[in-house]
């Protein structure tokens, strides 16, 4: 055999850099493409003429080629010598699959998915390495030193914050580790205790099977590390791989985590992603994001701490497959889905996706998913099945079935993530914005899993309250790429024409679409372009993800400077942008106050510390599990609060007079912002719900955070009381209230009904110019109309009364203070009063 490796080579011939080029000489090896497809000639083209930028972002759909486009960036980067080039994955599937289109195309790599490199290519200069995100941001790698890298491609970087937040978790399961879950809860217990909150913690515990989760006070981390450790420790976490790595990563931090509580998990975690730590996110590192959709920044800069980047989105439409998608919640109320999908089975192959292995149970009598070690042997062979079902559970990403290999999807529910603190921040403080993006990439990629091109096209059934719940919301559905949005407003439009959906319609519609029956191909084609949603819709979601990527940033840079100590460095990120970022999300404003608090509880300051926690129960709900102060005392006076405004006036007297006129000072400013026209309506939404705050209330933006409900919500959580607003301050004076605007407050008087079960409330009070109601309105006795000027004087007459003790002696102000806080015109119910001024249905004709 001839030994071609010990054959000289002609000196003057360099390796080309140009990543074209590199595909135009790689060796004809049978399963090679002839040629990049156009898309992917554009996005190599581009990326080589800014190839020495730091931060380069290639976004191709799904299905276009990602894979190549990285390889030949990679192989370029090391054809230039400059320095050690790593691929990033998210999977190990994925790190092979890697490997197979290098092998495809003739590119030599290396690959490490377990202790050791598969070659010495990547150790010696001669190729890139293929890993996973989990090894590269792991606490201990072995890309340090001359291996560290001096180039990075991060593969699927539209789902890397989730990757990445896995490297600074550890989670312990009370079933692995009985006894570190138990040193841990007695760690935490007092904690609760503390604040009153010890049966909330024992209920949680006990489990009443409401997967229940809960998060330790903010602090609590900070003052038990040492004990946090020492348990770590006494339980030997590095003798167990699922410990071992996360516990190393945050163990010199530890103080600065959060800590989230369920029956049988306890996870410990940084409350947001410390970027910082990693150098290869740093200066002087070359990186590479390839990404499906890129619509919105937030989740990516989370995941990378990156803001400025250069883009290349080529225009292709590989990966734009045609797709029916058909919502349970519009089919009759008879069709069981388990029916429906055994059904489709007998003659097709039917993918069936879960987002846990709970909700995967329901389907155990016609599908039961494989086991991990089983996984990829079965899923190769569903691919070469005629008919059956294939079990997904928890997997969004890395999971290919194109063409025929599996046209039919069930998704049973939203693919929301596992980790106890999304459980919390979604389901308990409900923070539906900070979501919305994280949901829409999922479900994106979800989609993406049988429709891989072009000239593929499938069927899928939605399933699951929550997920049709989301599809049926105008703003989520911009969140989706054009065209995937496009087909779910296709699939609702036709199921509307329809009428509820029988079974054996929907059985006829997967047909038509599997059959390319011309009815369905000629309608398909002639809908979908003319579908897309309103553009104030679509402005209000860009003005949102706009503030959203601001506040991203300043979560990266809080982490990272409290993780290196810095705690007024770590301030000052969050406090320059809180203001920007409540306007569009108070929800997260909220969550940034808890994490401001702890900044101030952990350094003595505990006056702060309650300010930024009240702010954070306002704006997210009083049942967070914070310091709460609730008596009060100076010299001989002493007075417990008797409710929120009381308790805020006499948190305001015990922190000065210079308090006090800030206060009304703030209070004069954000009310008065209602009444300027050249504020947008989300800032005159957002400077009602602070006035709210400001006076103590729990406050919300239904609307604004759920998509549904009245604009602004004031409520009191102990009184069972609250205050519903409806701004409509955008319209001519004289105004006419609409029969639509009237049906929209119907609507929130129900959503009230259902999401405030035991509040009572008045009506709701629609904020606008004084007119009339359309004759065709039908307004109940429960609707009236407060003007913008009416609401802003009712706050200048609690204003005055403030002012006017604010000369006093100390003992005058907490004495006036403690008198006013418990009147009842300033409680919810006399605020009420204060602001009717006319029942609407009076102001017809």
């Amino acid at each position: 055999m001839i030994n071609y490796s010990g054959l000289s080579r002609p000196k003057s011939v360099a390796a080309p850099t140009d990543p074209i080029e590199i595909f135009k000489k790689t060796p004809n090896l049978g399963q090679a493409p002839n040629d990049l497809w156009k898309g992917q000639a554009e996005a190599l083209s581009q990326w080589n003429e800014y190839r020495k930028d730091s931060d380069n972002v290639i976004i191709l759909n799904t299905g276009a080629g990602k894979s190549i486009v990285g390889v030949l960036i990679a192989q370029s980067l090391v054809n230039e010598q400059a320095g050690p080039v790593v691929y990033a994955c998210s999977t190990i599937d994925l790190v092979l699959q890697t490997e197979r289109e290098c092998e495809r195309i003739g590119i030599k790599n290396t690959t490490r998915t377990t202790g050791a490199f598969s070659n010495d290519l990547f150790e010696t200069g001669k190729a890139f390495c293929i890993t996973t995100y989990a090894s590269l941001f792991a606490s201990i790698n072995v890309f340090r030193g001359d291996k560290a890298p001096a180039a990075v491609i991060f593969d699927d970087a539209h789902v890397a914050e989730r990757l990445v937040r896995d490297a600074f978790t550890v989670t312990i399961a009370k079933s692995k580790h009985p006894a570190l879950f138990k040193d841990l809860v007695d760690i935490v217990r007092p904690e609760f205790d503390g604040i009153g909150k010890l049966p909330h913690l024992n209920f949680v515990l006990d489990d009443v099977g409401l997967r229940s989760v809960t998060m330790a006070p903010p602090a609590t981390a900070f003052r038990n590390a040492t004990a946090i450790r020492e348990a770590f420790k006494r339980n030997e976490y590095g003798k167990h791989v699922d410990l071992k790595f996360p516990v190393i990563q945050l163990f010199e931090h530890i103080q600065f985590c959060s800590i989230y509580i369920s029956s049988d998990t306890i996870e410990i975690t940084p409350p947001f992603i410390p970027t910082g730590h990693f150098d290869f996110l740093q200066k002087g590192v070359r990186r590479v994001y390839l990404s499906a959709t890129l619509d919105y920044d937030a989740d990516f800069i989370r995941g990378f701490g990156v803001t400025k980047t250069t883009k290349t989105e080529p225009d292709n439409d590989a990966g734009n497959g045609e797709r029916l998608i058909l919502l349970a919640s519009d089919f009759e109320d008879n069709i069981s889905e388990m029916n429906l999908a055994a059904s489709l089975a007998s003659t097709q192959k039917v993918l069936v996706a879960s987002p846990s292995y709970s909700k995967a149970k329901k389907w155990e009598k016609l599908v039961s998913p494989p086991t991990p070690a089983e996984f990829s042997e079965q899923l190769n062979i569903f691919r070469k099945k005629a008919s059956g079902m294939f079990s997904l559970v928890s997997r969004v990403d890395g999971i290919d079935l194109p063409q025929d290999t599996c046209r039919i999807m069930m998704i049973d529910g939203a693919p929301t993530g596992s980790s106890l603190m999304e459980r919390f921040l979604f389901d308990v403080l409900l923070m539906n914005n900070l979501f919305s993006i994280k949901l829409g990439s999922r479900i994106t990629q979800l989609f993406g899993r049988i429709n891989r091109g072009r000239s593929d096209y499938g069927a899928y059934i939605v399933c699951g309250r929550d997920l049709n719940i989301w599809l049926k919301n105008e703003r989520n559905i911009a969140l989706l790429p054009e065209l995937l949005r496009k087909q779910v407003m296709l699939g609702q439009n036709l199921q509307r024409d329809l009428g509820k959906t029988t079974q054996a319609q929907a059985v006829e519609l997967v047909g038509d679409v599997l059959g390319r029956k011309t009815g369905w191909l000629d309608y398909y084609r002639e809908t979908i372009d003319g579908l897309e949603v309103s553009q104030e819709v679509a402005d209000k979601v860009r003005e949102r993800e706009t503030a959203l990527a601001i506040g991203a940033k300043a979560e990266c840079e809080f982490m990272s400077a409290l993780w290196n100590g810095d705690v007024e460095g770590a301030r000052k990120a969050i406090i320059n942008v809180l203001n920007e970022v409540a306007v569009v999300d108070p929800r997260l404003a909220g969550w940034y106050s808890v994490w401001l608090g702890m900044t101030y509880e952990v350094q003595g300051d505990n006056d702060t510390a309650g300010t930024h926690y009240n702010r954070a129960r306002s704006r997210l709900t009083q049942r967070l599990n914070l310091p709460f102060r609730a008596v009060f005392e100076s010299g001989e006076f002493k007075a417990t609060a008797q409710n929120d405004l009381h308790r805020k006036l006499l948190l305001l007297c015990n922190q000065g007079p210079q308090a006090l006129a800030d206060f009304v000072a703030k209070l004069r400013a954000e009310s008065e912002q209602i009444l300027n026209p050249a504020l947008t309506s989300n800032q005159h939404e957002e400077a009602l719900r602070r006035v709210g705050e400001r006076l103590g209330f729990e406050t919300s933006r239904p609307d604004n955070d759920h998509g549904a409900g009245p604009d602004v919500v004031w409520s009191h959580e102990k009184e069972k009381y609250l205050l519903a607003f409806e701004l409509k301050t955008k319209k001519d004076n004289p105004a006419e209230y609409t029969k639509t605007e009237i049906g929209q407050c119907h609507n929130h008087v129900e959503w009230i009904k259902a999401n405030y079960p035991g509040f009572n409330f008045d009506g709701i009070l629609i904020v606008g110019p004084d007119g009339t109601c359309a004759d065709n309105a039908s307004p109940s006795a429960d609707m009236w109309l407060t003007t913008p000027q009416r609401l802003v004087n009712c706050m200048k007459r609690f204003c005055a009364r403030v002012d006017d003790v604010r000369g006093g002696t100390a003992v005058a102000i907490w004495t006036s203070l403690n008198e006013l806080g418990q009147l009842h015109e300033w409680q919810l119910p006399g605020i009420f009063a204060q602001l009717k001024e006319k029942r609407v249905h009076d102001m017809r004709g």
